[in-house]
């Protein structure tokens, strides 16, 4: 059986990773990923993605920004995949979202669309949001969607009225266990960032939050990752005690802080949360999609998304060790504990299961492991 992905970029951030680890997991299934271009300075990922399992290609016109460059992508995607005829299409990421789900309907293929996150809310102005919000009820039609917590479904099946209820789906991405290396003897705590230094993960707060923590407590500051806004972080973060150390590997990063501290407007499931639990870091975050899920399991501390509230909270985490719930929950999520899930969605979503039948409620089916927490 095949399944193709389609993905804007395979840039070292989640999709890209989850894609690899589903190649990795599944290997009943052939594993094809057609991708655009990822910009000058982000890392690209498709040797990892290949080493995996997965074949790939690049696909003219894909890319991040919206232009005429779409007509050329789509017709492109709808060449490649009339000529593999794939058992599923897997779509990740906004701007492959809408144009995979087009060519699948066009093609009367099945389609799954993967919300990793979405841009429905932290990403533009109110009104484009809207518009943004009515483009995907739009391409949603009867192709079936994945969230990844209750709480992200809810928001975008439920709130923005998305997809049929019916052809919902709610599993958690899979999420390797990084090593965890014994953490160096310091003199001060290290208050962390770990992911993509762009608008929607807001370092600008998390700069300000630092800020509030040195008011009473002698802290440092890591930031491990690269984007858009790193020059700007770097710039107003002069006064701070704060090393920018890019790109780096996940081990590593985890090891160099006390208190893994996040910012964002909006996240899905997010890998750097899930890898700290793994390795013994609390973390602080506001209750912002699937971060509100991990908040109800005891999992992350959450606070109100400003200065002084994270702040409190990471004074309250320096003191505490991380919780048991987040170490248990990681140990859910790996790649060989969601294998026969993934495997039973897949194969479902392609036609070749009866497992997908609807529950009473409209909703397909969940996670065992949700329902267990929740």
């Amino acid at each position: 059986m095949q399944v193709v992905h389609v993905i804007a970029r395979l840039n070292d951030g989640g999709p890209a990773r989850v894609i690899a680890a589903l190649a990795g997991m599944l290997p009943d299934w052939r594993h094809h990923v057609l991708h655009g271009i990822c910009p000058p300075g982000e890392p690209d990922i498709s040797e990892r993605v290949e080493e995996a399992g997965a074949t790939t290609e690049r696909l003219p016109g894909l890319g991040r920004t919206p232009g005429l460059g779409d007509l050329v992508a789509l017709a492109a995607l709808i060449d490649r995949l009339r000529t593999r005829r794939p058992d599923l299409i897997h779509t990740h990421t906004a701007k492959a979202g809408v144009l995979g789900r087009i060519a699948a309907r066009w093609l009367g293929l099945p389609c799954l669309h993967t919300y990793h996150g979405h841009v429905l809310q932290g990403y533009f102005h109110p009104l484009v949001n809207a518009g943004v919000a009515a483009a995907e009820s739009a391409v949603a039609g009867r192709h079936h969607h994945h969230a990844l917590t209750p709480g992200q479904a809810h928001e975008l099946r439920d709130h923005h009225g998305i997809g049929h209820a019916a052809r919902w789906h709610v599993l958690p991405i899979p999420i390797p266990t990084p090593p965890v290396l014994p953490r160096p003897a310091r003199t001060v705590p290290v208050i962390g960032f770990l992911g993509r230094l762009a608008p929607v993960k807001d370092i600008g707060l998390w700069l300000k939050t630092l800020r509030e923590v040195r008011r009473s407590h002698a802290v440092d500051g890591l930031v491990c990752g690269t984007g858009t806004d790193r020059a700007w972080a770097e710039a107003n973060a002069a006064d701070l005690p704060v090393r920018f150390a890019g790109t780096t590997p996940t081990a590593h990063a985890l090891a160099g802080m006390d208190v893994l501290l996040m910012t964002s407007r909006n996240e899905g499931l997010p890998l750097a949360a899930v890898e700290a639990m793994a390795a013994g870091v609390p973390v602080v975050a506001p209750a912002v999609g699937g971060l509100a899920d991990l908040a109800r399991i005891g999992a992350v501390r959450t606070a109100e998304r400003t200065a002084p509230a994270l702040a409190a909270a990471v004074i309250a985490a320096l003191s505490q060790p991380a919780p048991a719930a987040a170490a248990a929950f990681a140990s859910l999520v790996t790649p060989d504990a969601l294998a026969a899930d993934w495997g039973r969605l897949y194969a479902a979503v392609a036609g070749r299961d009866c497992f997908a039948a609807a529950a009473p409620d409209g909703a397909r089916p969940s996670w065992s492991g949700w329902r267990s927490y929740c």
